[in-house]
């Protein structure tokens, strides 16, 4: 019973005090004596009428005087309610605060309130010092709350637990971060909520109340690309009772009347890439650097520094004329290198490249502004040939005289060497940053295995084949079923070797290219994007180099089908094939049935009809008669223009004939017998293999099935143009990785030729605007992270590493061993360095949109979300009690009750209205009317 109250002797004393107003009423009534009156005969007539009415009027103020005294002791008493713990936690709460610390939250801006500059960061600091946890201190139960950081969820750094919330945890939380900052490393939400559950689950304590905060600043992308996950972690969190607040600590501040907040612009650098992470000295390198930004505002001569190992001198700058609202520009650049390593110190050969976006911004983060790569420079490239023919090696009738030529011719800083299949048993292939099979006939499973440890650890291997080639050998023990570095099965032949007529006719029979890019999207392939681009990444030489695809001839090759296996393998791809020159009769009755389904004669489709109609003759024409199949693809180009350009008036309009929604399907139906009818057999192939990349041209190098080299200038243009671009491409040295930092890297090595350690270094440079080195001395630092060891996973060594926290290059030296099968020149051991770059994930956390509360309320339903400015929902952590007297309600109805009250004394008192004498007692009220009438009127002044 007491328990229903806060004060319940409060309310004990109220219900004693209820019975005042029946004592004082009764004391009232014992005061009068009764006095017979004879002038109040006919009062108490009336009095007779009208008792009962007064004594339930009287008895119903008496009831109302007490009801108020009633109410003010629930209000003096606080009463909870029919629950005796109605609105009061009596466990003992444990709180988890996820604090964000991701790159997003450096997002800064000036505080209005007092001038300073701040971030998201410190604001949610600031938010868990000085609100969540003085509220929890004010709770009557046992708190303790739990800090945890984003970027510690690996376990990188230490937790920070409070088990006894009070009056000086707040102070000791501000503390304890005053000295902490965003860090570079993005962690999911997933991982933090899950990370949460984990910490609470771990309590010891049973019946325990759980609270977790998220104090972040809630961009879009985040719930865009884990919407689902987050839905599932809120879920069970749900599930195991506990409540979650989501607190948005970005600004602009987030309001209720807005659906979607406002966000700071931002401008980033997301992408800076060396098209070669291995070079020669002072060679050439090509790079590409990508600016986006992320506002809704458009931004005027932006300006980008690039800096070689810290000097700007060394770089250049680039510059950005016009860089649209929420658009990304890509700029291309090149560098020389002259930084070679030593024998003393071999890591010099890796060279640090910088870019620094030179722009003053009034908010957003500073940390995409600056991006790195690491290029390794040697003296010379090494380059081996390993021809089928090895005794016509300098001559016309060899496969590698005009490559050899034209590497000569067209690059400086390279060591061609030659050798046979044996060699690669015997030569250690990491000191070439390419090998080349020409016309090999056959490779043996050890040079095979060697082949796939070079690629694999970033190595170049391109293949061309010719007569000597063995289909059966290369499939076993090159393609592996999809598992080797081939890109695809042989057939068990190539083609016939052609008439002098069929040469002619395929010379000169048709104007078409002889070699045909396998779709437009090729053209951005590394392997060939070069020789179509400008000096600003743009390609703009496409058809001055496809105008050199006309007069290629080329007569035999290995005719690979396209079914199988490789077509489903994403690290295949088909960059180039040769023109279909099947009889065009085997494509008239699918041209036909697709030309009828054309719906020209439909009103709705009047406006395209001419044009229509036009293209369906000149098909039907061109199918129907002997002509060459080029011709054919090349109507059924200008009918679904999506691959032409010329400016003809008909363009825009079948092109927004195809768009309609209802020719999706003949559309598709369309490019594919287009397709067929357009391409043949696949000629130059690329394949990712690990580290690695792998071409292979299905016919000869040498002019023994072609005349690419040999031929016209305009074929030997072709050829030096697309082979300079392969050499580039193998010597790249692997893929460019585009690590990001806190992000877990792997690499396999192989257990019988690396010792189990490793060796780790890391190249930095602060690419501030102030960081200037002094004369004669490097502004890159260089930090020994000390030696690792790798785990043993089969028959391999893992090397796993998930601390490379700092943006910057990371150097794995590796101790590479002689191994069983290494030849009688190689050293016992001998040192190895691939070199990382790791940066802020810029893509992901420049972009500083943030989400909107429906989809809040979509993936994290019944979840509040608060703003740094609403402090209603502190209360609930305070545990403050819901009683009546917290309520509106109680003092509404002691008001009304109150009114009635003295309404209800003013009707009852003796100041009653002149018609109630006649009402109930008529006698006396006819007596009193006879006596005021009988009165003289009074006369009026002054008279006499």
């Amino acid at each position: 019973m007491f328990e229903a109250f806060m004060h319940p002797w409060s309310m004990i004393a109220g219900a004693a005090l209820v019975s005042a107003p029946i004592v004082i009423h009764l004391i009232n009534r014992m005061r009068f004596k009764r006095v017979r009156w004879a002038a109040m005969e006919f009062l108490l007539k009336a009095q007779k009428r009208m008792r009962r009415k007064m004594i339930i009027e009287q008895l119903l103020l008496l009831l109302l005087r007490c009801l108020l005294v009633l109410l003010a002791g629930l209000l003096l008493g606080r009463f909870l309610g029919f629950d005796p713990f109605g609105g009061k936690e009596s466990r003992a709460t444990a709180h988890v605060a996820i604090l964000d610390d991701s790159p997003s939250m450096a997002d800064f801006w000036r505080n209005e309130s007092d001038g300073q500059m701040t971030t998201s960061f410190r604001q949610a600091t600031r938010l868990l010092s000085e609100q969540i946890a003085p509220a929890a201190a004010q709770a009557s139960t046992p708190q303790s709350i739990t800090v945890l950081r984003s970027s510690d969820l690996a376990g990188r750094q230490k937790k920070f637990n409070f088990t006894r919330v009070n009056g000086d945890t707040g102070p000791a939380i501000r503390n304890e971060f005053a000295a902490y900052a965003p860090t570079t490393v993005r962690v999911s939400l997933v991982d933090a909520l899950r990370k949460a559950k984990e910490s609470l689950d771990a309590e010891t304590e049973k019946d325990l109340n759980r609270v977790v905060h998220v104090l972040s600043d809630f961009r879009a992308i985040d719930w865009a690309q884990d919407g689902e996950p987050i839905r599932a972690a809120m879920k069970d969190l749900a599930a195991a009772n506990v409540k979650v607040h989501l607190i948005d600590v970005a600004h602009p501040y987030r309001r209720d009347d807005k659906k979607a907040p406002l966000y700071h612009e931002n401008v980033g650098i997301t992408e800076l890439t060396p098209r070669a992470r291995v070079v020669a000295k002072d060679q050439a390198v090509e790079f590409v650097v990508k600016v986006k930004n992320f506002g809704g505002t458009e931004l005027k001569d932006v300006r980008t520094v690039v800096l070689v190992n810290g000097d700007e001198n060394r770089g250049q700058s680039l510059f950005i004329p016009t860089l649209l609202a929420n658009q990304e520009t890509a700029l291309t650049f090149n560098l020389q290198f002259n930084q070679t390593g030593t024998a003393q110190k071999p890591l010099d050969a890796f060279n640090l490249v910088t870019a620094r976006l030179e722009l003053n911004e009034a908010g957003g983060l500073e940390a995409d502004n600056v991006r790195h790569t690491v290029v390794e420079v040697r003296d010379r490239l090494g380059v081996l040939f390993i021809e089928g023919r090895p005794e016509f090696r300098d001559k016309k009738e060899g496969d590698g005289l005009y490559l050899r030529r034209m590497l000569n011719d067209s690059f400086g800083g390279l060591r061609l060497a030659s050798g046979t299949v044996r060699d690669l048993e015997a030569q250690d292939l990491r000191s070439f940053s390419s090998v080349y099979l020409l016309n090999v006939p056959s490779v043996s499973e050890p040079a095979a295995k060697k082949l796939e440890e070079y690629v694999r650890g970033g190595g170049g291997l391109g293949v061309f084949l010719g007569p000597d080639v063995k289909p059966a050998d290369y499939n076993k023990v090159l393609y592996k079923d999809g598992g080797g570095v081939f890109p695809v099965p042989l057939p068990e032949k190539p083609t016939d070797e052609s008439t002098e007529d069929q040469k002619f006719v395929r010379r000169f029979g048709a104007f078409n290219m002889k070699i045909l890019p396998r779709s437009p999207a090729v053209r951005e392939h590394p392997a060939v994007r070069p020789m179509f681009s400008d000096e600003l990444g743009r390609l703009v030489k496409v058809n001055e180099i496809e105008a050199l695809f006309y007069k290629v001839f080329v007569d035999r090759y290995w005719p690979v089908s396209r079914i199988g296996k490789w077509k489903e393998d994403r690290s295949v791809q088909e960059l180039f094939c040769l023109p279909n020159e099947k009889g065009i009769d085997t494509q008239e009755a699918a041209v036909i049935a697709l030309l009828n389904r054309l719906p020209v004669n439909e009103p709705k489709y009047e406006k395209y009809k001419k044009y229509l109609d036009k293209l369906k003759g000149d098909i039907r024409t061109t199918v129907s008669n002997p002509n060459p199949m080029s011709l054919l693809s090349q109507k059924l180009d200008w009918l679904l223009c999506d691959q032409t350009n010329g400016g003809d008036e008909s363009e825009p309009v079948l092109r927004e004939f195809w768009s309609q929604p209802e020719m999706a399907d003949l559309r598709a139906d369309m490019v594919r017998q287009r397709d067929a009818v357009k391409y043949g057999d696949p000629l130059y192939l690329a394949k990712q293999f690990g580290r690695g990349r792998v071409t292979a041209v299905l016919t000869t190098a040498g002019e023994g099935w072609n005349e690419w080299a040999s031929g016209n200038k305009d074929s030997q243009s072709c050829f030096v143009a697309v082979m300079a671009e392969m050499q580039r491409y193998l010597a790249g040295g692997g893929s460019e990785d585009n690590l990001t930092t806190g992000s877990d890297f792997r690499l396999t090595l192989d257990q019988a030729r690396y010792k189990p350690t490793v060796q780790r270094t890391r190249l930095t440079f602060d690419g501030g605007k102030d960081n200037k080195p002094q004369p004669g001395q490097s502004a890159v630092v260089v930090n020994d992270l000390g030696e690792q060891p790798l785990e043993a996973v089969g028959d391999g060594l893992l090397l796993k590493y998930n601390e490379a926290t700092v943006p910057g290059a990371y150097l794995f030296t590796l101790t590479r061993l002689k191994g069983p099968d290494g030849g009688p020149g190689d050293a016992a051991e001998q040192t190895e360095t691939v070199a990382y770059p790791f940066n802020v994930d810029a893509a992901r956390e420049g972009d500083l949109r943030r989400v909107t509360r429906d989809d809040v309320a979509q993936y994290a339903e019944k979840v509040p979300m608060h703003s740094p400015d609403d402090a209603g929902w502190l209360d609930e952590l305070k545990q403050k009690t819901t009683d009546l007297s917290s309520t509106r309600w109680l003092y509404l109805v002691i008001l009304l009750v109150l009114v009635v009250e003295q309404a209800m004394a003013v009707r009852l008192s003796y100041h009653g209205r002149s018609n109630d004498l006649e009402a109930h007692a008529p006698t006396a009220a006819a007596v009193v009317g006879r006596q005021q009438a009988a009165r003289p009127e009074p006369e009026p002044a002054g008279v006499a």
